[in-house]
């Protein structure tokens, strides 16, 4: 039954009431909507650059000069299922930053990646801008750029643009046993 006189003045008080509350609700269900994204899209990153790092680590360990391996492979290899949610992941890969050091006995490898974040409030609070700086080359090895050409992917931009972007720094630390320290016994 169609609502008559005063019921049908109070259904559209109601109606506008619901737009407003909506109004005033949204912006707070669309923040944790979006932080949760950003939450687990972190702790995905998180995760593969935790694997690159021991992989640096194993591998660098196991080259003849520990101290000149290429890191980028690693780090993209484990970013690679990321492409096809954000191209730009890879993107980030040039300002990486990775330290390989050896005391002789063991390798020891920190990689610190930067992490975007794009909730606007999140980034305000807990971001930090990318500078130039931090970008350290724009340097892809051959055998990665035969890798992605293979696999049918664009090669990654080093030229992101890093003042737009805030990002979070994420960092690992790995050591592995140096195996040019290893002494072949010969009997």
């Amino acid at each position: 039954m169609p609502f008559q006189g005063s019921d049908a003045k109070s259904a559209n008080k109601f109606s506008g009431q619901s737009t407003v509350e909506f109004l005033l609700i949204a912006p707070l269900l669309f923040f944790i909507f979006f932080s949760i994204i950003q939450f687990f899209y972190t702790a995905f990153v998180s995760f593969a650059i935790q694997r690159a790092t021991y992989s640096i680590a194993q591998q660098a360990a196991a080259s003849s000069n520990p101290l000149s391996f290429l890191p980028q492979f690693q780090i993209i290899e484990a970013l690679l299922p990321l492409e096809q949610l954000n191209p730009s992941t890879l993107s980030y890969t040039f300002a990486a930053q990775c330290t390989i050091d050896t005391d002789g006995t063991n390798v020891h490898v920190k990689v610190s990646y930067p992490m975007p974040l794009w909730v606007p409030l999140i980034n305000n609070l807990i971001g930090q801008n990318l500078n130039n700086q931090s970008a350290a080359s724009n340097f892809i090895p051959p055998s990665l750029v035969n890798v992605l050409q293979a696999a049918g992917l664009a090669l990654p931009n080093p030229n992101i643009n890093q003042n737009l972007t805030k990002v979070l720094w994420i960092t690992f630390e790995a050591q592995a046993l140096d195996e040019n320290s290893i002494g072949v016994q010969t009997s």
